[in-house]
């Protein structure tokens, strides 16, 4: 069996997969999961047909992806994040946008089930279950920004669900994670050198010279496709909250405006399948670039 061959079969056994357990959360959470799941069936098929099948072994591509401790770490970051940004909330005077979020009462298996879902289907144009994983969780720990209404204190809630918090919290993981593949990078090579013929001081120079270097392709390339990421959990976390909330609506604005967005149900899969297309037109992009 073929390179190509094989692949195909892994992509329609995956949709199918990722299709059953569509079903399964959209009856219970008493939705008509039909349209969906045929809809995530063809999305798949179509990725999968459209993405060079050795993109991600490559090994300036396949290198990037996070190791499982990494993929948490990085996950409660942004989790970290949402819940300082969720402090402005503090600033608003909006009154009847202070809602009460009851912690355990909406911690359902529907709702953790859901997000991480739609989190994970964002990252499936990268062909790679730890991004998947990773998208997933990161669609998750956004609502840390709820915290502070659980534990009581009356502000504005939802600040993590604004476009400036996306911007910033996407260019901080970015930065983050770009830094700890340098430095992991740098690790490697001082490693490596000093088994091979000890010259500890030429590596050294060597990763100051490239790795800290901004315009370093490698930094940049990492940087981007974190921040692609984090950009398409985040839009991901909107979308389910939409789906399943007739009368979603969210401080888009702030800290500009604090005032809410109401967002129709309709654009929820629309919103959805704009953040699988950012991904797939990044990934598409890198792969071109590595050839």
């Amino acid at each position: 069996m073929t390179s190509s061959a094989r692949s195909q079969k892994q992509s329609a056994i995956c949709a199918r997969r990722l299709s059953k357990v569509v079903l399964r959360f959209m009856s219970v959470s008493g939705f008509d999961p039909q349209t969906l799941k045929n809809l995530i069936i063809e999305v798949y098929r179509l990725l999968a047909s459209k993405i060079d099948s050795n993109m991600l072994l490559c090994q300036r591509i396949a290198s990037r992806a996070p190791k499982p401790l990494t993929i948490i770490l990085i996950a409660l970051a942004f989790g970290a994040l949402a819940f300082l940004y969720s402090f402005i909330g503090f600033f608003s005077n909006e009154v009847n946008n202070i809602i009460t979020f009851d912690a355990f009462g909406s911690l359902t298996p529907q709702e953790i089930g859901g997000h991480f879902l739609f989190g994970y289907v964002v990252a499936l144009p990268t062909r790679n279950l730890k991004m998947g994983l990773l998208s997933g969780l990161m669609a998750l720990t956004i609502d840390a920004d709820h915290l502070l209404n659980a534990a009581g204190f009356d502000i504005q809630a939802r600040m993590g669900h604004s476009v400036s918090f996306a911007i910033l919290s996407s260019v901080l993981i970015g930065l983050m994670v770009s830094q700890i593949f340098r430095k992991v990078s740098v690790w490697n090579e001082m490693m490596s050198t000093e088994s091979s013929s000890g010259k500890k001081k030429k590596t050294m120079a060597y990763s100051k010279s490239v790795h800290n270097s901004p315009l370093a392709p490698e930094k940049k390339d990492i940087f981007s496709q974190y921040l692609i990421i984090t950009l398409a959990a985040f839009i991901s976390h909107i979308a389910y909250d939409v789906f399943v909330n007739a009368g979603a609506s969210f401080p888009l604005l702030a800290p500009l405006i604090f005032s809410d967005f109401f967002i129709p149900q309709i654009y929820a899969l629309p919103i959805e399948a704009a953040a699988i297309l950012l991904v797939y037109l990044w990934y598409t992009i890198l792969s071109e670039r590595s050839i």
